[in-house]
């Protein structure tokens, strides 16, 4: 795993040469990444586009997986801190003594904010693709390794156990997390195979009026699905 970004001190206490030159690789690399994944974009396509020189690439990130794994922090960091408060909430949901209602809505909460963060915030835009890739296991394992442990896992955590306690089961097992995934993944085509799912509909873009129905649809279909889950 390579190390963090090199950060160059400054004498007044804002962004340093180092910072500024880092970032502008991290955003040029971002978008290349995803438009031709880890293999395609070469290093000097990334300093090309992010107005430096090749060696300054090295000198921040020692090689091209060290660009990766900055990229995917960077990303990681981001998702989680618009998905933290709603998962954080759905667990202390399951922390107390919940009717069905309440796991349904906390399960229901996490599948909207991840969708919403996911297919309509324009922040997530540069590197949608690049966590489509992410997702599909395209990239360096080391990148793949750290969306899972910090996305993919606490999520995947919460779902399985609201799942677990719908069921009347103490202990998670497969069934509880394969309806997991299923149930939460709904909306993924939208995200992993977005051009093609669109075009599937005849529509040109998602936007918010799409989205809402989009949405709704996933709604219906998961409250069925949970309802019909409760332990009498």
């Amino acid at each position: 795993m390579s190390s963090p970004p090199r950060r160059r001190p400054t004498s007044d206490g804002g962004y340093s040469c180092g910072d500024e030159t880092s970032a502008r690789i991290i955003e040029a690399a971002l978008s290349l990444f995803g438009e031709k994944g880890f293999e395609g974009a070469s290093t000097r396509d990334i300093a090309e586009r992010a107005g430096v020189n090749a060696p300054a690439l090295n000198y921040y990130f020692k090689n091209k997986e060290g660009v990766y794994l900055a990229c995917t922090e960077h990303m990681v960091a981001y998702i989680w801190a618009n998905l933290a408060e709603t998962v954080e909430g759905a667990q202390a949901v399951l922390d107390g003594e919940p009717d069905a209602p309440a796991l349904i809505d906390a399960f229901w909460a996490i599948q909207l904010r991840t969708a919403e963060y996911m297919l309509m915030s324009t922040e997530a835009r540069p590197w949608r693709q690049l966590y489509a890739r992410e997702q599909a296991g395209l990239g360096p394992t080391s990148g793949m390794e750290r969306v899972s442990e910090r996305i993919g896992k606490p999520i995947m955590a919460v779902n399985t156990a609201i799942i677990a306690r719908l069921l009347g089961r103490t202990v998670v097992d497969d069934e509880c997390a394969i309806r997991a995934i299923t149930l939460h993944g709904q909306a993924l085509p939208f995200h992993q195979t977005r051009s093609s799912t669109l075009d599937a509909l005849g529509w040109k873009t998602l936007d918010r009026e799409r989205f809402d129905r989009l949405m709704s649809i996933v709604r219906e279909q998961t409250f069925n699905q949970l309802k019909a889950l409760r332990a009498d």
